[in-house]
């Protein structure tokens, strides 16, 4: 019997290196969990630990889903190259123990990272990305092609039968199963999505460019105290984004927006598309950094309790410090009479006025603007007109010391608090339960939106809890979000600048229901699954497990 057919019948190697090959796949997916466990071993927690790879997995994954053709040239050369080395190792027996050792070291390798995938697919992806596992199915199976050639029904066959056999047959299929669901995107017949606004909300910022100036400011003693290490690297500030108005501007006030953001996430490059859609409508935007590292006495043995859209953790106290003194800082420097020379520069006669306000947030962000809110309006900000924008919130603060005092809202109120259907890090409850707080207002201006993720098409259109950031913008914020965050900020500067017909359109737009909630249609006419509105969430069937 030829050399190539005794190779091609024992395709997990000979049975003496069994032990070899078994140990190079192990190291291979030890490999895979490398970081993780050495980031675990350094202090780090489950979330931070993984939180590389996931970068690493959505850079991957934007790259492929707007260059389609690439995934197909990574398809084509991995098939070449697995193709030709097993053709080389046929006709070169001798090396034949290397090269396996070499391609169980890189199929071990692949299965390893296809678990994280999964894993981080069921508890926060939930299906948004596709050719990523796609790519790699299709590595795997070139892997275990070039390693044992193409399975054969012999496998299942009770004579000839062998476990080495069966389990590259598994292999063979589960790689196949991976890669199927991207074969329409690949080949370029999946439809895809609606291309972002090209005029008016959510099309490219303006009328007006920018400018963003960061400003320190000193943490509360009790609050160093407290602080962990994690967050040694950063400069605690708040950054000010302010429109570049032409000299010869009418404009003699400019509105007020305070934006948070969410836990473990003072990266203002983070939310960058979010600042630039206020300031660039005309309003001044100031971004608050606060602590999330947090390690009050008693922290780790505390008994924590998180229900009905309220967590009772120690950490709210330290925080609500803090950002109180970014709040303070924020009045010194930009809306005092005596401003940052660097402000008074821009500005020139342009004034901040934070009677017309805008106060969100994400996710722990969007929890923390109730501490906000409460500030503010005892500051009287807020009182010509005022959006409040929860995005993805998280739970807010349970102690008493920290409810806010909403009774001065006033009459030009507006609150909008978005959910995604997909929201595998605070779920939708939290929001349901933050717009009771607001039920004293008129059921049009108390909107809870909840954003449907819609697979029909590629890419796929997932309603993650990062939809709001930068490094998650698609078409789905663009539509979903940005378009909202430009008519709030439209709405908010024509009430500055007692513009009625435009304050009264963008309100319109933001509460009629059939213009908010429609989301274009994907390239084959087929309307993407539109925003679901609720004036009342928790009275709604679909919220009823937030009880």
């Amino acid at each position: 019997m030829p050399e190539t057919d005794v190779v091609t019948d024992a395709p997990l190697g000979p049975t003496n290196s069994t032990l070899v090959g078994s140990a190079a796949l192990a190291l291979g997916i030890l490999l895979a969990f490398a970081e993780a466990v050495f980031l675990l071993l350094t202090g780090k927690d489950l979330v931070d630990a993984i939180w590389p790879h996931a970068v690493r997995s959505l850079d991957w994954t934007m790259t492929l889903r707007t260059m389609p053709s690439l995934a197909l040239t990574l398809f084509l050369v991995s098939a070449t190259l697995a193709w030709s080395l097993k053709k080389t190792v046929d006709k070169h027996p001798s090396i034949q123990r290397n090269v396996h050792f070499g391609l169980n070291l890189a199929i071990g390798l692949m299965l390893g990272l296809i678990a994280l995938h999964i894993v981080m697919d069921v508890f926060y992806l939930r299906g948004a990305f596709l050719l990523l596992p796609t790519m790699m199915g299709w590595v795997l199976g070139c892997l275990l092609l070039a390693r044992a050639g193409a399975p054969t029904w012999r496998t299942l066959d009770s004579a000839a039968f062998s476990w080495p056999r069966f389990i590259h047959l598994l292999g063979v299929f589960f790689a196949a199963w991976l890669v199927m669901p991207g074969i329409p995107a690949v080949i370029g017949l999946a439809p895809s999505p609606p291309e972002a606004p090209a005029l008016g909300y959510g099309s490219t910022p303006g009328p007006y460019s920018t400018m963003q100036y960061q400003s320190p400011y000193t943490m509360p003693e009790e609050v160093v105290s407290v602080q962990g290490p994690l967050e040694d690297d950063v400069t605690f500030s708040v950054y000010v984004t302010l429109p570049v108005l032409p000299t010869d501007s009418p404009v003699t006030h400019v509105p007020l927006a305070i934006l948070l953001h969410g836990f473990g996430y003072p990266d203002v490059n983070a939310y960058q598309a979010w600042i630039t859609h206020l300031a660039a409508k005309g309003m001044a935007v100031a971004f608050l950094q606060y602590p999330s590292d947090i390690r009050p006495e008693g922290h780790e043995t505390h008994n924590e309790i998180d229900e009905n859209g309220m967590s009772n953790f120690l950490q709210h106290v330290y925080r609500d410090i803090a950002l109180r003194a970014a709040l303070n800082h924020l009045d010194s420097v930009l809306l005092s009479p005596e401003r940052s020379p660097e402000f008074d520069d821009h500005l020139g006669h342009v004034v901040v006025d934070p009677a017309t306000l805008w106060v969100g947030g994400h996710s722990l962000g969007a929890a923390y603007t109730f501490l906000v809110l409460d500030e503010a309006l005892g500051n009287g900000w807020g009182n010509h007109a005022l959006v409040v924008a929860l995005e993805a919130p998280a739970s807010r603060p349970v102690q008493d010391a920290l409810q806010p005092d909403l009774s001065s809202l006033p009459n030009e109120t507006l609150v909008q608090i978005a959910v995604a259907q997909d929201d595998m890090s605070v779920g939708v409850c939290p929001g349901a339960f933050h717009q009771q707080q607001f039920a004293a207002l008129p059921t049009q201006r108390n909107q809870l939106i909840e954003v449907q993720s819609d697979k029909y098409g590629f890419p796929r259109l997932v309603a993650s809890h990062y939809l709001q950031t930068d490094p998650a913008h698609d078409t789905l914020a663009d539509w979903s979000f940005y378009r909202r965050v430009d008519a709030q900020a439209d709405f908010l500067v024509a009430k500055a600048r007692n513009d009625t017909f435009t304050a009264d359109w963008a309100f319109q737009y933001l509460t009629d229901e059939v213009m908010l909630a429609n989301m274009g249609s994907w390239s084959d006419g087929t309307p993407v699954l539109p925003l679901l509105i609720h004036h009342d969430a928790l009275d709604k069937a679909a919220f009823s497990s937030c009880e």
